[in-house]
């Protein structure tokens, strides 16, 4: 009885959180607070931040950045300083996403669209940095949603063509997420062809999807690279990665991050094939020890660290600004409180989006529909495989989080269209 009296309550709770007035409230301050944390504090670009603003609009200062990069450019042409240049393509990657999570949310409550929202909260503060992580994971986001968005039984194959150029994009801008589609893409592979579900094209044509995109950003990349006469910058730039990752990396605190050492071995080995380099690397140590890199890595991993706050206000000319302050004691006291907040809400959020996750995998696997159940899953363990070997920051994995709820909605929509004759039978 007191379950019955419950279900009215929870519905007028559905209902209310699912208000589009409240979402549009929320995406109002999210929006909001992006642009005061720019604005308030002006960012000067910086580390990798810096290279980027150098090359946006010079094809021979490529090295990185696909068509995001050029995008950058334009801002930059008309006068805009840094922090505003990143806020004309961060803003709007962040208002796309919010979009894709409440569109293709089939939840009463749409919930998963409030865990991609608070996680566009958190990271408000990396808004005005010169990166292009939350625009490529955008674009890797809206591939997802055109292949997988069609309604009824079928899939329609217009769709398609745009998934590919987006995801194009996106990996030509993030060239990490080549790899990271190619080993999603090859652990969906593997459930079709083992469980073999008697209706997977959806999933078959996300497969073909995301090896086009992969394929098209990761050539859109190199041809830019090569155009700007910079075709060795792979050696010294994107490969570092994989030494500071684990070909250099030790097993103890700090591990598979980057570090001075691993780009000093890259350089080094620089007159040998990359595959040759990094097999006598290997060599030089029992396997024991590669695991046990591997080993140190995977919590950083699996709980990537909060960087938002870090990227801001650690900027060099925002920390001299502030230590420069009459006031900066008090100042580093707030900082060093919302730091600490930062840390534990970002590890709450994390453990909501893998409990979202696993309810969907449970609940879609009990209701014969494992396909798109797994979707997710496949996603998190392709940067888990990625970062196992290359290198591990906070920001990379961005995209993981935030387009792991995205992916949890999907998978719920897929079930809810095809209905019994695609083995699910949920509403979401």
């Amino acid at each position: 009885m007191a379950v019955h009296n419950r279900q009215p309550m929870i519905r007028r709770l559905e209902r209310a959180v699912a208000s589009p007035w409240l979402f549009a409230s929320a995406a109002l301050l999210i929006l909001a607070a992006g642009i005061g944390f720019a604005c308030a504090l002006k960012p000067e670009p910086h580390s990798d931040w810096l290279s980027y603003w150098q090359a946006a609009g010079d094809a021979r200062a490529y090295t990185r950045g696909g068509l995001g990069l050029w995008l950058l450019a334009i801002p930059k042409a008309f006068g805009l300083p840094a922090f505003a240049a990143a806020l004309v393509l961060n803003l709007p990657s962040a208002a796309g996403m919010l979009w894709m999570a409440r569109r293709f949310d089939p939840n009463r409550g749409k919930w998963f669209a409030w865990l991609v929202a608070l996680y566009l909260l958190l990271i408000t503060p990396y808004f005005g940095i010169v990166q292009l992580d939350l625009f490529a994971a955008t674009l890797i986001g809206a591939g997802f949603c055109l292949a997988l968005s069609a309604s009824g039984h079928g899939i329609r194959a217009w769709p398609l063509p745009l998934a590919v150029a987006c995801v194009a994009i996106g990996v030509s801008t993030r060239t990490q997420y080549a790899l990271v589609l190619v080993s999603m893409l090859a652990a969906l592979a593997i459930l079709v062809i083992l469980l073999r579900p008697r209706h997977r094209s959806r999933i078959v044509a996300l497969i073909a999807m995301l090896l086009a995109g992969s394929v098209a950003g990761f050539a859109l990349d190199s041809g830019l690279r090569a155009l700007g006469g910079n075709s060795e910058a792979v050696r010294t730039g994107t490969a570092v990665t994989l030494y500071t990752g684990l070909l250099s990396s030790g097993d103890g605190p700090g591990c598979g991050y980057w570090s001075a050492e691993a780009s000093l071995a890259a350089r080094a080995d620089l007159d040998k094939p990359l595959h040759q380099a990094a097999l006598d690397r290997l060599a030089e140590k029992p396997a024991g020890h590669w695991l046990s890199v591997v080993s140190c890595k995977l919590p950083q991993i699996v709980r990537p660290s909060p960087y938002a706050l870090y990227w801001l206000v650690e900027s060099p000319d925002v920390r001299r600004r502030l230590d420069a302050h009459p006031q900066s004691d008090r100042l580093d006291a707030r900082y060093a409180s919302a730091v600490r907040f930062e840390k534990k809400a970002y590890g709450a959020l994390i453990g909501l989006i893998y409990a979202g996750i696993l309810v969907v995998a449970i609940n879609l696997c009990r209701r014969r529909a494992p396909l798109p159940g797994l979707l997710a899953v496949t996603w998190i363990l392709g940067f888990c495989v990625v970062h196992a070997v290359f290198e591990i920051q906070g920001r990379y994995f961005l995209g993981m989080m935030l387009l792991a709820p995205l992916l949890c909605a999907l998978a719920l929509r897929v079930a809810r269209d095809e209905g019994p004759a695609g083995g699910a039978t949920t509403s979401g």
